[in-house]
């Protein structure tokens, strides 16, 4: 990966943290709040199309004109039934990485029960392509090799799995260069169940993500799962879960251990209680997260060729 430039601005801008919900739609803080003179908002911007649906996002660009820069997709929760790019404080959080010097684009993806997996991992694909495109790169002042991932509950799900898909080089078109992932479930087999007590809720909408009726008949069960397709060329990983939430602990120390296995930096970051998904940006969490991006996006110096 080629050297970075400084970042644009202090890195205590990155406030990163929001009071948000992982299922729905939460203010700003008054402490968080965007300087609208330091970032740029272009909403509802078409990256492609699906079956005749226009699949859009939302980018949001520091002001600065210090290129090219690091970038992240967000990618939204909702059980995969729900949600948008405008869904439970992703707009906001878009805005708060920008006024940090990180481009950042929040997108829309094809919901369930309509389409199943690999619908929605291949529209989050389809965008990480789009932004790699020279036009792209050179409206947005994006460093294509810089890109990471950011989701949050269904959204972690289908960021650790573009994040483990492919080996080599994290440059290519469906690579990325980091990934966040807010309670991920990465084992969607059966055998996925035994690790610790998954929820009814979420038991359901993983199935309806798999568009199947049972974990024991799933022909996708294990090719959604990303904890089945980790390799030593993966991206690192920051994973943040809690002790008694939706998603179970040992599935987030699973991912952990696959990674470490295989020499790939991972952070996991395990919170007390039942906190889920963009909850669990506490100030502690916020500070590491900032400074996951800072090591391995930002400033980073690694090659990803």
């Amino acid at each position: 990966m080629k050297k970075s430039r400084p970042f644009a601005a202090s890195v205590g801008l990155l406030a990163i943290g929001l009071v948000l919900s992982g299922c729905a739609a939460a203010p700003t803080r008054p402490d968080a709040r965007v300087h609208s003179d330091s970032v740029v908002l272009q909403n509802d911007l078409q990256y492609g199309t699906a079956l005749g649906q226009k699949l859009l996002l939302n980018a949001c660009l520091p002001k600065s004109k210090t290129a090219p820069r690091a970038a992240m997709v967000l990618i939204h929760g909702g059980g995969f039934d729900s949600g948008s790019k405008d869904f439970g404080g992703m707009k906001a959080l878009c805005s708060e990485l920008a006024d940090g010097g990180i481009a950042a684009f929040s997108v829309d993806y094809r919901l369930a029960p309509k389409f199943a997996y690999p619908a929605q991992v291949n529209d989050v694909t389809e965008a990480l392509t789009w932004l790699r495109e020279p036009a792209q790169i050179a409206h947005f002042g994006i460093d294509p090799e810089r890109i990471g991932l950011f989701g949050s509950s269904a959204g972690a799900i289908i960021a650790s799995s573009i994040g483990t898909n492919g080996s080599g080089s994290l440059a290519g078109d469906d690579r990325v260069a980091a990934v966040v992932a807010m309670s991920p479930a990465v084992d969607l087999t059966e055998q996925g169940l035994l690790l610790g007590d998954p929820s009814t809720p979420a038991i359901a909408s993983i199935l309806q993500y798999l568009g199947c009726s049972d974990f024991a008949d799933c022909a996708n069960a294990r090719a959604a799962s990303p904890l089945y397709a980790v390799d030593k060329t993966d991206p690192p990983f920051y994973i943040a879960i809690s002790q008694k939430e939706l998603v179970p602990l040992e599935q987030g120390k699973a991912m952990a251990s696959a990674l470490k296995a295989v020499g790939v930096s991972v952070t996991l970051d395990v919170k007390p209680g039942k906190k889920h998904g963009l909850e669990l940006l506490d100030e502690a969490t916020r500070a590491s997260i900032r400074q996951f991006l800072v090591d391995n996006l930002v400033n980073s110096t690694r090659r990803t060729g």
